[in-house]
């Protein structure tokens, strides 16, 4: 009996290796199209652009009334003079003052429409950070192969590459055959009402495009681990945004004669309760589309595990949560970000509250979410409240077979020798979220290599990039 046992073990041990070793076998990825080409070379005025730009503080501040209106108008002055032939070709609609709407017509009114998009604001600097700069922050220093300067990748550079492909390929007589939308938004750095507008705009002109390709993901070498070559991540989805406050009343009192339990107690527990209970880590389906891209470009051991995820998921989920960014790719997160009690030294507070900000994976609704949190907490006492304004659902995930991506996708492989497009989930916000009735197929992708400093000091990237930015934009307009 042990006998059969053991052979039907051995079988049944054979039976999983031969499985495992065929789906690595037949797990493959994406090939290079045949055309490649080798990127080209920007002219000198292209950067001088770049830096001209980037004098402009066109920054966005959470206080409306610190809004440069000098500022934007100046740097659209430039714009205008900048690409003459942009702007006497194309036609140009203003919303929300500031938001820029340009449409290039195409010769085949049958094709869909294409929406590229990118924002004129900046982020602030912290004045307390400003000494810490390298160079000035707003000086547009061109220094050591970079171009230095807040903006510079985000999001000046998909910008100016996008005007200044469009001004070459009108200089040489080009015509696109599908209708071309540039949009380009003024507030995005705090909440994108222009891109609001124009998306209403688009949709009262009855534009559904076959993509709307927005800021997003870059190309990565050597960031994800086990794979060495160069990946263009293409955002098929951003996570939700939901900020919540928790807050506790309970009779205060003199500090000298506190009660066994105080509002500050109550929170703390809490906080502590979700902090170890997180969301379940899962893979959602731009998980999934990023496996199946880069687990065929891996060595053969890491291509079996990613070729097999319905045996080895909850190990890869396990390896991907001990990084934050990894963590944050597989769960819906979660974090205090403010609290608040007290008002002296000698004074139990009455109240506590904590603000908690949590970033949604596609499927993970706020209202399930929100009631998740109650069962965590598990106490009546801790009132649990969205914050207004603060919620937003995950994007829709677009197909990687939809036409947006493969135009994207396909893209990469022509025109970045060696790089391989993967779809991937967008952390953050952008400007695209509100394109949703516009098309569907949404894709967020900025083409330069591993910027540095994004928002924060020496904020950086390579002339090699801009090169790359250029010449991306360029390529894909022409395929359109």
């Amino acid at each position: 009996m042990w006998k059969r046992i053991s052979l039907f073990l051995l079988f049944a041990i054979l039976l999983l290796a031969g499985v495992l070793v065929f789906n690595t076998i037949r797990f493959k990825g994406p090939s290079a199209a045949n055309d490649t080409q080798g990127i080209s070379k920007s002219p000198e005025t292209a950067l001088e652009h770049f830096r001209q730009a980037l004098r402009y503080q066109t920054i966005s501040h959470g206080d409306s009334s610190r809004f440069d209106t000098a500022a934007f108008r100046g740097f659209q002055r430039f714009l205008r003079s900048s690409y003459p032939r942009v702007h006497s070709v194309m036609t140009v609609d203003v919303v929300r003052e500031y938001t820029l709407i340009y449409t290039w017509r195409g010769t085949q009114a049958d094709l869909k429409p294409v929406v590229l998009m990118a924002h004129q604001d900046v982020v602030p600097i912290e004045e307390a950070t400003r000494t810490m700069w390298t160079v000035d922050p707003f000086g547009g220093v061109v220094k050591d192969g970079y171009i230095w300067g807040r903006g510079t990748t985000d999001d000046k550079i998909n910008l100016i590459s996008i005007f200044e492909s469009a001004e070459k390929l009108l200089e040489s007589g080009f015509v696109p055959k599908r209708t071309i939308y540039f949009v380009f938004g003024h507030d995005e750095e705090i909440g994108g009402r222009g891109a609001q507008a124009a998306a209403a705009w688009l949709k009262a002109h009855n534009v559904h495009a076959d993509l709307v390709l927005d800021e997003g993901g870059v190309i990565t070498q050597d960031k994800i681990p086990g794979l060495t070559k160069p990946v263009a991540l293409l955002g098929t989805s951003e996570k939700g945004y939901l900020s919540v406050e928790l807050r506790v009343e309970k009779a205060g009192g003199h500090s000298s004669m506190p009660d066994k339990e105080t509002a500050l107690d109550i929170l703390s527990r809490a906080l502590v309760h979700l902090r170890e209970h997180p969301f379940e880590g899962k893979f959602t389906q731009p998980m999934t589309d990023f496996v199946n891209a880069v687990g065929p470009q891996m060595p053969f051991f890491q291509r079996m595990i990613f070729a097999n995820t319905w045996l080895f998921e909850s190990m890869l989920i396990g390896i991907y949560e001990k990084s934050g960014p990894g963590n944050a790719m597989v769960r819906t997160t979660m974090v205090p970000t403010i609290i608040q009690a007290g008002m002296k030294d000698n004074v139990v507070p009455m109240v506590a509250t904590a603000t908690v900000n949590l970033r949604l994976l596609p499927g993970d609704a706020s209202v399930d979410v929100i009631k998740r949190l109650n069962e965590i907490v598990n106490d009546e006492r801790v009132s649990i409240t969205p914050l207004p304004g603060l919620v937003a659902e995950a994007s829709e995930v677009t197909a990687t077979t939809s036409t947006g991506y493969q135009l994207v996708a396909g893209n990469v492989l022509k025109a970045l020798p060696g790089v391989t497009p993967s779809p991937f989930l967008m952390i953050g916000a952008t400007d695209s979220r509100f394109m949703s009735e516009v098309s569907d197929g949404i894709v967020k992708f900025s083409p330069m290599v591993d910027p540095i400093g994004f928002h924060g000091i020496d904020e950086r990237v390579s002339t090699e990039s801009f090169d790359t930015s250029i010449w991306f934009f360029s390529q894909l307009i022409k395929d359109l």
